[in-house]
C-alpha cells in the first residue's frame, strides 16, 4: 500500500472526542495515474496506518488544497463516513 504523503495535516475531534488528522495518501485515481484520497489516522498514533476514503484527488496538490479549505461539517461527515465504513465505533 502507498504511504502517506505528509504535506497537509488537519485536526478533527470526532463524536467520542478523539482527535484525528487528515492528511492525503497517495493512490491510482483515475485512469491509474498517480493522485491521492482522503485518509485519516488518530492524532495520538502518529505511525498508524491511516484509514482512506473514497475521496480522490488527482494531485497531492490538490489533496492539500481541499483538506486545508474543507469545511468543519464536511470533514466531519467524512470522518464519520471512513469510520463506520471501518467498523471503528
Amino acid at each position: 500500500m502507498a504511504d502517506t504523503v505528509e504535506t497537509a495535516v488537519r485536526e478533527v475531534v470526532d463524536r467520542a472526542g478523539r482527535t484525528w488528522v487528515a492528511v492525503p495518501a497517495e493512490s491510482k485515481v483515475a485512469h491509474l495515474k498517480q493522485g491521492a484520497v482522503l485518509a485519516f489516522r488518530p492524532g495520538d498514533e502518529p505511525g498508524a496506518e491511516p484509514i482512506r476514503t473514497n475521496v480522490e484527488f488527482n494531485s497531492a496538490a490538490a489533496a492539500d488544497f481541499a483538506i486545508r479549505t474543507m469545511s468543519e461539517k464536511e470533514i466531519g461527515r467524512r470522518l464519520d463516513w471512513a469510520k463506520t465504513d471501518a467498523g471503528i465505533p
